[in-house]
Protein backbone atom coordinates (compact mmCIF):
# COMPACT_ATOMS: atom_id res chain seq x y z
CA UNK A 1 0.00 0.00 0.00
CA UNK A 2 1.37 3.47 -0.84
CA UNK A 3 2.40 5.62 2.10
CA UNK A 4 3.99 8.98 2.84
CA UNK A 5 6.99 9.89 5.00
CA UNK A 6 6.88 13.55 6.00
CA UNK A 7 9.78 14.13 8.36
CA UNK A 8 10.33 17.77 7.44
CA UNK A 9 11.85 19.10 10.67
CA UNK A 10 15.61 19.22 11.20
CA UNK A 11 16.66 18.21 14.73
CA UNK A 12 19.43 19.49 16.96
CA UNK A 13 19.58 17.08 19.92
CA UNK A 14 21.74 16.80 23.00
CA UNK A 15 22.53 18.08 26.46
CA UNK A 16 23.38 21.76 26.34
CA UNK A 17 22.21 22.51 22.79
CA UNK A 18 19.87 25.20 24.16
CA UNK A 19 23.05 27.24 24.64
CA UNK A 20 23.42 27.30 20.84
CA UNK A 21 19.98 28.82 20.22
CA UNK A 22 21.13 32.30 19.19
CA UNK A 23 23.92 31.02 16.96
CA UNK A 24 21.52 28.54 15.37
CA UNK A 25 18.82 31.12 14.66
CA UNK A 26 21.46 33.35 13.12
CA UNK A 27 22.45 30.54 10.75
CA UNK A 28 18.85 30.49 9.53
CA UNK A 29 18.95 34.21 8.83
CA UNK A 30 16.62 35.23 11.65
CA UNK A 31 16.69 38.95 12.47
CA UNK A 32 13.76 39.21 14.90
CA UNK A 33 11.96 36.37 16.67
CA UNK A 34 8.76 36.08 18.68
CA UNK A 35 9.68 34.08 21.79
CA UNK A 36 6.60 32.19 23.00
CA UNK A 37 6.46 30.73 26.52
CA UNK A 38 4.52 30.72 29.78
CA UNK A 39 5.19 32.31 33.15
CA UNK A 40 6.08 28.97 34.74
CA UNK A 41 9.18 28.67 32.54
CA UNK A 42 10.22 32.20 33.39
CA UNK A 43 9.80 31.51 37.11
CA UNK A 44 11.94 28.38 36.69
CA UNK A 45 14.75 30.53 35.30
CA UNK A 46 14.79 28.82 31.91
CA UNK A 47 13.77 31.60 29.53
CA UNK A 48 16.02 34.49 30.60
CA UNK A 49 19.20 32.60 29.81
CA UNK A 50 18.01 31.60 26.35
CA UNK A 51 16.72 35.09 25.54
CA UNK A 52 20.11 36.53 26.50
CA UNK A 53 21.81 33.97 24.28
CA UNK A 54 19.64 35.05 21.33
CA UNK A 55 20.20 38.75 21.94
CA UNK A 56 23.95 38.21 22.28
CA UNK A 57 23.83 37.07 18.64
CA UNK A 58 22.29 40.42 17.59
CA UNK A 59 18.81 39.00 17.05
CA UNK A 60 15.82 41.01 18.21
CA UNK A 61 13.50 39.27 20.66
CA UNK A 62 9.79 40.00 21.14
CA UNK A 63 8.37 38.13 24.12
CA UNK A 64 4.90 36.60 24.42
CA UNK A 65 4.68 35.09 27.90
CA UNK A 66 0.95 34.40 28.19
CA UNK A 67 0.69 30.86 26.83
CA UNK A 68 -2.36 29.06 28.20
CA UNK A 69 -2.96 25.29 28.49
CA UNK A 70 -4.87 23.92 25.50
CA UNK A 71 -4.30 27.30 23.83
CA UNK A 72 -7.57 29.19 23.30
CA UNK A 73 -8.05 30.91 19.98
CA UNK A 74 -8.06 34.32 21.73
CA UNK A 75 -4.57 33.66 23.12
CA UNK A 76 -3.29 32.68 19.69
CA UNK A 77 -4.84 35.80 18.16
CA UNK A 78 -3.17 38.01 20.78
CA UNK A 79 0.23 36.45 20.09
CA UNK A 80 -0.36 36.64 16.35
CA UNK A 81 -1.28 40.32 16.47
CA UNK A 82 1.89 41.03 18.44
CA UNK A 83 3.98 39.13 15.90
CA UNK A 84 2.39 41.07 13.03
CA UNK A 85 2.86 44.41 14.77
CA UNK A 86 6.51 43.72 15.50
CA UNK A 87 7.11 42.32 11.99
CA UNK A 88 9.05 39.29 13.23
CA UNK A 89 10.54 36.87 10.74
CA UNK A 90 10.45 33.78 12.99
CA UNK A 91 8.62 32.25 15.94
CA UNK A 92 10.22 30.15 18.68
CA UNK A 93 7.96 28.15 20.97
CA UNK A 94 9.56 26.87 24.16
CA UNK A 95 7.75 24.70 26.68
CA UNK A 96 5.26 21.88 26.47
CA UNK A 97 2.76 21.19 23.72
CA UNK A 98 0.70 24.31 24.42
CA UNK A 99 3.64 26.64 23.82
CA UNK A 100 4.65 24.88 20.63
CA UNK A 101 1.05 24.74 19.39
CA UNK A 102 0.70 28.46 20.07
CA UNK A 103 3.89 29.20 18.12
CA UNK A 104 2.73 27.07 15.20
CA UNK A 105 -0.67 28.74 15.08
CA UNK A 106 0.97 32.17 15.26
CA UNK A 107 2.95 31.26 12.17
CA UNK A 108 -0.32 30.67 10.33
CA UNK A 109 -1.34 34.24 11.23
CA UNK A 110 2.01 35.65 10.10
CA UNK A 111 1.13 34.70 6.55
CA UNK A 112 -2.64 35.10 6.64
CA UNK A 113 -5.17 37.73 7.76
CA UNK A 114 -7.89 37.50 10.38
CA UNK A 115 -8.29 35.22 13.39
CA UNK A 116 -6.94 31.73 13.89
CA UNK A 117 -10.57 30.58 14.01
CA UNK A 118 -10.71 31.29 10.28
CA UNK A 119 -8.24 28.45 9.72
CA UNK A 120 -9.59 25.75 12.03
CA UNK A 121 -11.74 24.26 9.27
CA UNK A 122 -9.09 23.79 6.62
CA UNK A 123 -9.26 27.21 4.91
CA UNK A 124 -6.47 27.82 2.35
CA UNK A 125 -3.31 29.38 3.73
CA UNK A 126 -0.45 31.35 2.31
CA UNK A 127 3.05 30.59 3.65
CA UNK A 128 4.05 31.95 7.06
CA UNK A 129 7.58 32.55 8.34
CA UNK A 130 10.00 30.23 10.20
CA UNK A 131 9.07 28.17 13.28
CA UNK A 132 11.53 26.82 15.83
CA UNK A 133 10.45 24.48 18.63
CA UNK A 134 12.19 23.79 21.93
CA UNK A 135 10.43 21.23 24.14
CA UNK A 136 10.87 21.32 27.91
CA UNK A 137 8.89 18.12 28.43
CA UNK A 138 9.18 14.63 26.96
CA UNK A 139 5.67 13.95 25.77
CA UNK A 140 3.83 15.77 23.01
CA UNK A 141 6.27 15.36 20.13
CA UNK A 142 4.86 18.63 18.79
CA UNK A 143 8.37 19.75 17.87
CA UNK A 144 8.31 17.43 14.83
CA UNK A 145 4.64 17.32 13.80
CA UNK A 146 2.63 19.29 11.26
CA UNK A 147 -0.33 19.92 13.56
CA UNK A 148 -1.24 22.75 15.93
CA UNK A 149 -4.11 22.12 18.35
CA UNK A 150 -6.21 25.14 19.27
CA UNK A 151 -9.23 25.31 21.61
CA UNK A 152 -12.31 26.78 19.97
CA UNK A 153 -14.00 27.95 23.18
CA UNK A 154 -17.22 29.02 21.46
CA UNK A 155 -17.75 25.57 19.95
CA UNK A 156 -16.32 23.71 22.94
CA UNK A 157 -13.85 21.86 20.72
CA UNK A 158 -10.15 21.25 20.40
CA UNK A 159 -9.39 21.60 16.70
CA UNK A 160 -6.23 20.79 14.79
CA UNK A 161 -4.63 22.80 12.03
CA UNK A 162 -2.77 20.39 9.78
CA UNK A 163 -0.57 22.38 7.42
CA UNK A 164 3.02 23.00 6.34
CA UNK A 165 2.76 26.32 8.20
CA UNK A 166 2.75 24.24 11.40
CA UNK A 167 5.94 22.34 10.62
CA UNK A 168 8.93 23.60 12.66
CA UNK A 169 12.00 24.34 10.58
CA UNK A 170 14.17 23.08 13.42
CA UNK A 171 13.59 21.33 16.74
CA UNK A 172 16.15 22.20 19.41
CA UNK A 173 15.87 19.31 21.87
CA UNK A 174 17.92 19.70 25.01
CA UNK A 175 17.19 17.00 27.63
CA UNK A 176 18.65 19.29 30.29
CA UNK A 177 15.50 21.41 30.01
CA UNK A 178 13.48 18.45 31.34
CA UNK A 179 15.63 17.85 34.44
CA UNK A 180 13.41 19.92 36.72
CA UNK A 181 10.12 18.27 35.75
CA UNK A 182 8.27 16.89 38.78
CA UNK A 183 7.30 13.18 38.81
CA UNK A 184 3.64 13.82 37.96
CA UNK A 185 4.45 15.83 34.82
CA UNK A 186 7.16 13.38 33.85
CA UNK A 187 4.65 10.53 34.06
CA UNK A 188 1.89 12.36 32.17
CA UNK A 189 4.24 13.44 29.41
CA UNK A 190 5.74 9.98 29.11
CA UNK A 191 2.33 8.35 28.81
CA UNK A 192 1.35 10.84 26.12
CA UNK A 193 4.42 9.82 24.11
CA UNK A 194 3.74 6.15 24.89
CA UNK A 195 0.22 6.57 23.50
CA UNK A 196 1.55 8.20 20.34
CA UNK A 197 3.86 5.29 19.69
CA UNK A 198 1.42 2.50 20.58
CA UNK A 199 -1.65 3.93 18.84
CA UNK A 200 0.42 4.77 15.78
CA UNK A 201 1.63 1.16 15.60
CA UNK A 202 -1.90 -0.27 15.97
CA UNK A 203 -3.77 2.22 13.76
CA UNK A 204 -4.90 2.12 10.17
CA UNK A 205 -2.12 4.17 8.56
CA UNK A 206 1.01 2.26 9.56
CA UNK A 207 4.05 2.10 7.32
CA UNK A 208 7.52 0.55 7.67
CA UNK A 209 9.11 3.80 8.87
CA UNK A 210 6.44 4.59 11.46
CA UNK A 211 6.69 1.00 12.69
CA UNK A 212 10.43 1.32 13.31
CA UNK A 213 10.00 4.57 15.18
CA UNK A 214 7.00 3.40 17.20
CA UNK A 215 8.59 0.16 18.37
CA UNK A 216 11.81 1.86 19.45
CA UNK A 217 9.85 4.52 21.34
CA UNK A 218 7.73 1.86 23.06
CA UNK A 219 10.85 0.00 24.18
CA UNK A 220 12.59 3.15 25.46
CA UNK A 221 9.58 4.48 27.34
CA UNK A 222 8.86 1.11 28.96
CA UNK A 223 12.42 1.00 30.26
CA UNK A 224 13.12 4.61 31.17
CA UNK A 225 9.84 6.28 32.18
CA UNK A 226 9.63 4.55 35.59
CA UNK A 227 13.29 5.39 36.17
CA UNK A 228 12.81 9.10 35.39
CA UNK A 229 9.70 9.30 37.58
CA UNK A 230 11.58 7.79 40.54
CA UNK A 231 14.80 9.73 39.94
CA UNK A 232 14.33 12.93 37.98
CA UNK A 233 18.07 13.59 38.03
CA UNK A 234 18.88 10.42 36.08
CA UNK A 235 20.38 12.01 32.98
CA UNK A 236 20.35 8.84 30.88
CA UNK A 237 16.63 8.32 31.50
CA UNK A 238 15.85 11.97 30.73
CA UNK A 239 17.81 11.84 27.47
CA UNK A 240 16.24 8.56 26.36
CA UNK A 241 12.74 9.88 27.10
CA UNK A 242 13.37 13.09 25.15
CA UNK A 243 14.50 11.03 22.18
CA UNK A 244 11.58 8.61 22.51
CA UNK A 245 9.09 11.45 22.63
CA UNK A 246 10.50 12.94 19.44
CA UNK A 247 10.52 9.72 17.42
CA UNK A 248 7.02 8.87 18.67
CA UNK A 249 5.95 12.28 17.34
CA UNK A 250 7.55 11.47 14.00
CA UNK A 251 5.69 8.14 13.94
CA UNK A 252 2.22 9.51 14.61
CA UNK A 253 2.77 12.44 12.25
CA UNK A 254 2.53 9.89 9.42
CA UNK A 255 0.54 7.11 11.12
CA UNK A 256 -2.06 8.86 13.30
CA UNK A 257 -3.44 7.85 16.68
CA UNK A 258 -6.97 6.55 17.23
CA UNK A 259 -9.41 5.53 20.00
CA UNK A 260 -7.21 6.29 23.01
CA UNK A 261 -6.62 9.85 21.90
CA UNK A 262 -10.25 10.37 20.93
CA UNK A 263 -11.26 9.41 24.48
CA UNK A 264 -8.47 11.47 26.04
CA UNK A 265 -9.46 14.54 24.06
CA UNK A 266 -13.09 14.04 25.10
CA UNK A 267 -12.16 13.65 28.78
CA UNK A 268 -10.18 16.86 28.48
CA UNK A 269 -12.93 18.76 26.72
CA UNK A 270 -15.78 17.64 29.00
CA UNK A 271 -14.05 17.24 32.37
CA UNK A 272 -10.71 19.06 31.93
CA UNK A 273 -8.62 15.92 32.45
CA UNK A 274 -4.97 16.74 31.60
CA UNK A 275 -4.09 15.30 28.22
CA UNK A 276 -1.23 13.01 29.25
CA UNK A 277 -3.27 11.52 32.08
CA UNK A 278 -6.22 10.94 29.78
CA UNK A 279 -3.97 9.28 27.21
CA UNK A 280 -2.33 6.97 29.73
CA UNK A 281 -5.62 5.84 31.24
CA UNK A 282 -7.33 5.38 27.88
CA UNK A 283 -4.46 3.40 26.39
CA UNK A 284 -5.46 0.02 27.91
CA UNK A 285 -8.93 0.55 26.40
CA UNK A 286 -7.34 1.20 23.01
CA UNK A 287 -5.30 -2.00 23.25
CA UNK A 288 -8.26 -4.21 24.13
CA UNK A 289 -10.11 -2.54 21.25
CA UNK A 290 -7.24 -3.05 18.75
CA UNK A 291 -6.71 -6.69 19.74
CA UNK A 292 -10.09 -7.48 18.20
CA UNK A 293 -8.98 -6.63 14.66
CA UNK A 294 -5.16 -6.33 14.79
CA UNK A 295 -4.00 -8.90 17.36
CA UNK A 296 -0.53 -9.32 15.86
CA UNK A 297 0.00 -5.59 16.05
CA UNK A 298 -0.95 -5.61 19.72
CA UNK A 299 1.34 -8.61 20.21
CA UNK A 300 4.10 -6.50 18.64
CA UNK A 301 3.48 -3.79 21.22
CA UNK A 302 3.80 -6.41 23.94
CA UNK A 303 7.06 -7.72 22.50
CA UNK A 304 8.51 -4.18 22.44
CA UNK A 305 7.49 -3.88 26.10
CA UNK A 306 9.35 -7.10 26.91
CA UNK A 307 6.26 -9.32 27.29
CA UNK A 308 6.20 -12.99 26.35
CA UNK A 309 2.70 -13.73 25.08
CA UNK A 310 1.96 -17.39 24.24
CA UNK A 311 1.83 -18.12 20.51
CA UNK A 312 -1.63 -19.66 20.84
CA UNK A 313 -3.11 -16.81 22.88
CA UNK A 314 -6.58 -15.71 21.80
CA UNK A 315 -7.14 -12.15 20.64
CA UNK A 316 -8.77 -11.19 23.91
CA UNK A 317 -5.86 -12.64 25.89
CA UNK A 318 -3.35 -10.67 23.81
CA UNK A 319 -5.27 -7.45 24.40
CA UNK A 320 -5.55 -8.10 28.13
CA UNK A 321 -1.85 -8.94 28.51
CA UNK A 322 -0.74 -5.69 26.89
CA UNK A 323 -3.45 -3.62 28.59
CA UNK A 324 -2.46 -5.04 31.99
CA UNK A 325 1.21 -4.20 31.35
CA UNK A 326 0.24 -0.61 30.54
CA UNK A 327 -1.93 -0.46 33.68
CA UNK A 328 1.11 -1.58 35.68
CA UNK A 329 3.21 1.25 34.24
CA UNK A 330 0.42 3.71 35.05
CA UNK A 331 0.42 2.45 38.62
CA UNK A 332 4.21 2.41 38.92
CA UNK A 333 4.47 6.01 37.71
CA UNK A 334 1.73 7.31 40.03
CA UNK A 335 -1.02 7.93 37.52
CA UNK A 336 -4.49 8.24 39.12
CA UNK A 337 -7.22 5.65 38.75
CA UNK A 338 -9.65 6.46 35.96
CA UNK A 339 -12.47 6.43 38.52
CA UNK A 340 -10.72 9.25 40.43
CA UNK A 341 -10.79 11.87 37.67
CA UNK A 342 -13.87 13.75 38.88
CA UNK A 343 -16.63 12.11 36.89
CA UNK A 344 -18.84 9.08 37.49
CA UNK A 345 -20.16 6.21 35.41
CA UNK A 346 -23.22 8.19 34.35
CA UNK A 347 -20.88 10.63 32.58
CA UNK A 348 -19.27 7.98 30.38
CA UNK A 349 -21.85 8.02 27.55
CA UNK A 350 -21.39 11.78 27.15
CA UNK A 351 -17.61 11.41 27.03
CA UNK A 352 -17.82 8.70 24.38
CA UNK A 353 -20.28 10.77 22.35
CA UNK A 354 -17.86 13.70 22.50
CA UNK A 355 -15.09 11.34 21.34
CA UNK A 356 -17.08 10.54 18.20
CA UNK A 357 -16.71 14.18 17.14
CA UNK A 358 -12.91 14.04 17.38
CA UNK A 359 -10.76 13.66 14.26
CA UNK A 360 -9.06 10.63 15.82
CA UNK A 361 -12.48 8.94 15.59
CA UNK A 362 -14.00 10.51 12.48
CA UNK A 363 -10.92 10.16 10.27
CA UNK A 364 -8.24 8.02 11.92
CA UNK A 365 -10.18 5.18 13.55
CA UNK A 366 -8.74 1.95 12.06
CA UNK A 367 -12.16 0.26 11.84
CA UNK A 368 -15.78 1.33 11.81
CA UNK A 369 -16.80 1.61 15.45
CA UNK A 370 -20.15 2.14 17.13
CA UNK A 371 -20.44 4.25 20.26
CA UNK A 372 -21.70 1.23 22.17
CA UNK A 373 -18.53 -0.77 21.55
CA UNK A 374 -16.32 1.99 22.91
CA UNK A 375 -18.69 2.65 25.79
CA UNK A 376 -18.61 -0.99 26.89
CA UNK A 377 -14.80 -0.92 27.01
CA UNK A 378 -14.82 2.43 28.83
CA UNK A 379 -17.28 1.16 31.44
CA UNK A 380 -15.20 -1.96 31.97
CA UNK A 381 -12.07 0.13 32.56
CA UNK A 382 -13.91 2.55 34.84
CA UNK A 383 -15.20 -0.19 37.10
CA UNK A 384 -12.01 -2.28 37.17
Amino acid sequence: MPFSINHLTAILFGEGVANQTGETLKQYGVGKVLFVYDQGLKAAGITDKIIKNIKDNNIGVVEFDDVKPDPPSATVDAAGNLARKENVDAVLGIGGGSAMDTAKAVNVLLGNPGSIKDYLTGAPQKPGKLIFAMPTTAGTGSEVTNVAVVSNIKEGLKQGINHVNCVPKLAIIDPELTYGLPPSLTAAGGMDAFSHAIESYTGGFTNPMSDLLSLEAISLITKYLPVAVKDGSNTEARSKLSFASTIAGMAFNDAPVHLGHALAHAMGAVHHVPHGIGCGLALPIAMEFAAGFAPERVRGVGKAMGLEIPADAANEEIGKAVADAIRNINKETGMPEISALGFNEDDLPGIVHEATRDICWTVFMPKKTEEGEALDLFKKEFSA
